[in-house]
């Protein structure tokens, strides 16, 4: 019995993925702007926003791209 991998799982697990990341992403965004954040001290708050806005587009948009990209209804 040999096992094959599903593409269908390794493309759910790299969804997912990349939206915890965009959520870390937001989340240390957010955090930079408060000026809690470690390694982000001497920037401008506006990159903390603009760090965040990514992490947010990260999280809810690139799922969506990727599920229609990888769609097997076409």
């Amino acid at each position: 019995m040999s096992k094959t991998r599903d593409p269908a799982a390794a493309k759910w697990a790299a969804i997912q993925a990349i939206r915890v990341s965009g959520i870390v992403i937001f989340i240390y965004g957010v955090a930079a702007a408060g000026g809690k954040a470690p390694w982000f001290s001497g920037a401008p708050t506006e990159w903390a926003w603009a760090l965040a806005l990514v992490g947010a587009a990260d999280a809810f948009l690139m799922p969506l791209l990727l599920a229609r990209l990888w769609s097997s209804d076409r």
